[in-house]
This record gives structure tokens, C-alpha cells and sequence, in this order.
């Protein structure tokens, strides 16, 4: 069968991906393809989605809200998915072909200075590989401590991956006969000599902001005394919508002496043009997503190494860690770089590039959108979302309202004051992708909603839901902005509808 051809050829990710057990209609096609060469994130389940409830293919009547976590693809972005995969099949373009066009279409997009070159990851915490290898090549046998700020609010595997651990048991591009890898285990040529700083997001007693500038700074000055390399990171974006800004310590000193780096998690994609200029100019990697804001198939990930880094980089003779191979491919690596290319495998990532080409059905005519233009629309969005919230004081709040302009975080109120806890919330996450009419007994439970899952913001069960404005629910703002807010009125009223009632719905 087309579906068993499929296996053959793609390997043991695609047999997680397509066959689908139960009743659940297999994925093939395009929709398969979409679940591969990624990590477990993307698996299908045999309910027939991934963990966080979303399926490889747009659901007709669903309300979308969910950029902030994972995404169904949306129509453009999916036809512009089997369009590409129809001339590979036709042999008009290569995967590599794709990858190059996605590298050109990205410097284009964001125009970014002159010298900056992109590199494509799997997703966002692959990334984290990049700014890592490149260190290690320019520092040769200097230890490197990557501190990580945010930690928490960053991706999952943000952590592991910056210590050049794995951060899944499933790699994008497993070798026949391979191990399964554990998380936490190193990734060969990696993750010698490599130490992690982690600095929280919050404090978890009160909820509260931590400000990192004091971690970072205590970070670096013991890499200076002990001659050790930092990698800092700043976040343009958490999953609340938390911004770490540069760091502003004497870290500048460091980085223009060669002796640190800068790395820019703007993972998110909620930021302005401008600041990834400026980030660039300034040394820093960037690193950036098409499948969070930008309403891309989970996941893509790139990286884009400034200029000042890239000329370094160019000079110096290179050796790859082995253990890259399993999530890099030649394909994936600027043009520029023919030592790189030349070490790693000539594989093709064939799903990687069409989650790529349907984040950039997204991007291109989003970005095409003046910046001040989006802000004035996003403050609007946010302040309708917020009126709707307050329609349902019983059951909704509103969690550091005016943090993000993209992401509205929210708690739920349970009986006597409290609030309900992580693995309530991931009920209701779920519930609120269900017809929940019939359990509920009134319309108002039967819209499709994608939300963001929960995150934990503080200690015994403190935790919030979001509600993620993206590229294309913008773009409906521009267009009906009456419908785009009907669309948020029902996702939240659903909210409170589940709240209200769940203790009798979790009975069930």
C-alpha cells in the first residue's frame, strides 16, 4: 500500500507517524511527511494527534489560539505543503533545493544585515545545537558554560539541548541500528566539556518575574576568573510572554574580546523586525521558529549566526561533533559553509523543509504588514480579549494582563477561592478541543478551541492557561476584525462554560 511504500522509504519515524492504530484514519500523503524527521513532540497517538491534542492537517470549523504552544496548519499553509511535495515527487526541485530557498526567503523576509547566514533545525531546542557547535569550533578546547534565563518559559528541551544533551528519545534523523537515546544523555562530540547555568523564569513562591541580571552577572564573572567560555542567553518572548532583555553588564567586554557569546531566543516569533536588526548588528545569534506566532506545522526551527560570527567562522578549521548528524544534514547548512556541509550527511529532511514551506505561506504576508501597524492591532486584541474575561469573574482571571500583547495567560477558578492546578488545566486543554455540547448540554461546548497548554507559574498547582493570538488570526483582525473577536468571545465563554462545571464534567 501507498502507506507501507511510505515506511519503507522514510524509516521507523514515519511508522510512529502513520500508522495510526484503532479506528483512527491513518495519516499518509503530506499529513505523514508533516510528522517527520522531528522528535516525540510529533508523534501520532492513537487517538490519532500528538500530545498536545493538534493533528498534520487543518481542522474545518475549529477556532485557532494555540501559536504559542503547537499548530494545526492552516489551509494556505498546508496546500503550499502538498504543492512542494508534488514537484519533489515530480523531480522539479530537491529538498536541498527547498532548504536554500527557505534560507534565501528568510534573509529576505526580515532583512537582515549584510553577512548574517541562517541555518534550518527540526525545531526551536535543536537550535540550541548550533550556537553550541559554533563555540566549541572557535574556542577549542576551552570549556563553554551556556546559562540558560527564562528557564521554564523557554522550550522543554531548551535545557538539555544547550548542554548538548539530547532532549528527546526520538532524533529527526536516526541511523539504522541506532539506540534509543535517553534525555539527559550527551550528544557524542557535544557535550564534553560543556556546563549549564540555569536561571528561572519566575519566583515560584509569588509567581513573580526573576530579573536574571544578577545570575548572569555572577555567571560570567566566574567564567572570566576561571577562563571559561559563556554562552548568554536573552528571550525575546516566553511562553507568557516574559522578554529577558541583552544583558547589560560589562558582558559586552567579553563578547567583542571573543571570550562569550550572545544568544537571542526569539523563538516565539513575536517580535519586531527592528529588534532582530539590531540583535544581529550586535553580535548575537538569533534564534527563531516558523511554527509558534507564525502558525507553522510543528516544528521548524533556524538560526541566524550574525556576520561578525560567520567571518570568524569562515577562517577556522572545523571539525563536527558525530552526534550532529542525527539532527543535521548537509541540507540544512549555509552554502557558505562547504566544511560543514561536506562532514554531515547528505540527508533529506523532507518533513523539516514542508513544515518550513507552510510556516513561510504565513510569514511572507504577515511581515509584509508594517510593525506599527501589528502593534496597534495586537493592543487592540488584547484589551477585547481581556474585556471578554472579565465578563466571567467567577470562573476566569486574567494573569499579568498586559505582559504581551500577543498572549493573554489566564487562571481558573475552582470553588472556595483556589485555583485549579496543572493537570486540571490540561483537562480542560483538552476538553477544549471536543464538541463538548452534548456533556454540557448547550452550544456554548461545542466549538473545536486551540489554546495554549498550561504553564506552571508558581508552587502547589499555580498555573495559567493562554489564549495566543497568530499570524493568520492577526491577518483576520486586519480583514474582519468582527469575526476574529466572535471567534475569541466563544473560545473564552467555552473557558468559563468548562470551569463552571468541572467537577461534574471530571466525574464523567
Amino acid at each position: 500500500s501507498h502507506v507501507t511504500a511510505l515506511i519503507r522509504h522514510r524509516g521507523l519515524t514515519m511508522l510512529a507517524a502513520a500508522m495510526v492504530p484503532g479506528n483512527v484514519m491513518p495519516l499518509v500523503g503530506v499529513a505523514a511527511i508533516l510528522t517527520e524527521g522531528g522528535d516525540d513532540r510529533t508523534t501520532i497517538n492513537s487517538k490519532g494527534v500528538n500530545k498536545y491534542h493538534c493533528r498534520p492537517q487543518p481542522i474545518e470549523g475549529a477556532i485557532f489560539r494555540g501559536s504559542c504552544t503547537c499548530n494545526i496548519p492552516t489551509e494556505g499553509g498546508y496546500r503550499a505543503a502538498e504543492a512542494a511535495y508534488q514537484s519533489i515527487q515530480d523531480g522539479d526541485v530537491s529538498v536541498g533545493d527547498i532548504m536554500e530557498g527557505v534560507r534565501s526567503k528568510i534573509k529576505s523576509m526580515y532583512q537582515v544585515p549584510a553577512g548574517t547566514e541562517v541555518f534550518l533545525c527540526p525545531s526551536g531546542s535543536d537550535a540550541e545545537y548550533i550556537p553550541l557547535q559554533i563555540a566549541k569550533i572557535l574556542t577549542k578546547g576551552r570549556k563553554i558554560v551556556n546559562i540558560v534565563t527564562c528557564d521554564s518559559e523557554v522550550g522543554s528541551g531548551t535545557l538539555d539541548a544547550a548542554g548538548g544533551k539530547y532532549f528527546s528519545p526520538v532524533v529527526p534523523l536516526p541511523e539504522d541500528g541506532m539506540m534509543a537515546a535517553a534525555m539527559g544523555d550527551p550528544v557524542k562530540g557535544l557535550a564534553e566539556n560543556v556546563e549549564t547555568v540555569s536561571i528561572a523564569a519566575r519566583d515560584m513562591g509569588d509567581s513573580s518575574v526573576v530579573c536574571a541580571k544578577a545570575g548572569v552577572q555572577e555567571a560570567v564573572d566566574n567564567c572570566a576568573s576561571e577562563g571559561s567560555v559563556p554562552i548568554v542567553h536573552c528571550v525575546l518572548g516566553s511562553k507568557t510572554g516574559i522578554v529577558e532583555p541583552f544583558p547589560a553588564t560589562n558582558f559586552g567586554q567579553m563578547v567583542s574580546a571573543r571570550d562569550a557569546f550572545i544568544v537571542v531566543d526569539a523563538c516565539q516569533g513575536r517580535f519586531r523586525s527592528d529588534q532582530l536588526t539590531e540583535y544581529l548588528n550586535n553580535g548575537a545569534f538569533v534564534l527563531i521558529t516558523g511554527s509558534k506566532f507564525y502558525r507553522g506545522p510543528p516544528f521548524s526551527g533556524a538560526v541566524l549566526v550574525p556576520s561578525q560570527v560567520m567571518e570568524r567562522l569562515l577562517m577556522t578549521d572545523t571539525t563536527l561533533a558525530p552526534g550532529l548528524s542525527y539532527f543535521l544534514s548537509s541540507n540544512e547548512v549555509p552554502e557558505a559553509l562547504s566544511s560543514w556541509r561536506s562532514a554531515l550527511k547528505d540527508t533529506s529532511n523532507t518533513g523539516l523543509a514542508l513544515r518550513w514551506v507552510a510556516a513561510l505561506d504565513e510569514m511572507e504576508p504577515t511581515l509584509a504588514i508594517a510593525d506599527d501597524d501589528k502593534d496597534l492591532m495586537t493592543a487592540a486584541w488584547l484589551e477585547s480579549v481581556l474585556s471578554e474575561l472579565e465578563k466571567y469573574p467567577d470562573q476566569l482571571e486574567a494573569f499579568e494582563p498586559r505582559s504581551c500583547s500577543t498572549i493573554v495567560s489566564l487562571r481558573l477558578k475552582a470553588p472556595g477561592g483556589a485555583y485549579y492546578n496543572n493537570a486540571e488545566c490540561k483537562n480542560v486543554f483538552q476538553w477544549m478541543t471536543l464538541d463538548m455540547s452534548q456533556k454540557t448540554g448547550t452550544q456554548e461546548g461545542a466549538p473545536r478551541c486551540y489554546i495554549g497548554q498550561p504553564v506552571n507559574v508558581a508552587k502547589g498547582g499555580g498555573c495559567v492557561l493562554r489564549i495566543a493570538l497568530g499570524s493568520d488570526s492577526l491577518r483576520q483582525l486586519a480583514g474582519d476584525a468582527g469575526a476574529a473577536r466572535a471567534e475569541d468571545a466563544a473560545i473564552v465563554a467555552k473557558l468559563a462554560l468548562l470551569t463552571k462545571n468541572y467537577a461534574e464534567l471530571s466525574a464523567k
